[in-house]
């Protein structure tokens, strides 16, 4: 899987982007930053929490983190991508598609 360094997933609302060694290490996560506004919060895909502090509202939070468990198998293949296979970084919770 060939990936590029910064956004791999992009929407009206925001940008997800993951980075590479050696500006980025784990736990994996991405950042997502908002369009139109300044607004930016990194998320744990181990935990789909948010890592330090936010600007967006929680709400919006919320939302971003709903999206990223849509997207889940796709941005943990991109952070695998860009660092590595390593199980200490992935969470033992196997994330579905909710229906």
């Amino acid at each position: 899987m060939l990936v590029k360094v910064g956004t791999v997933i992009e929407n009206e609302k925001w940008k997800i982007k993951v980075f590479a060694p050696p500006k980025e290490h784990g736990p994996a996560h991405v950042h997502v930053i908002a369009k139109g506004e300044k607004a930016e919060v990194k998320i744990s895909l181990v935990t789909l929490e948010v890592i330090g502090s936010t600007q967006f509202t929680i709400r919006a939070v919320k939302g971003i983190i709903k999206y990223i468990h849509e997207n889940y198998e796709y941005l943990w293949k991109c952070w695998e991508a860009l660092h590595g296979k390593n199980e200490k970084t992935k969470s033992k919770t196997s994330f579905k598609k909710s229906r």
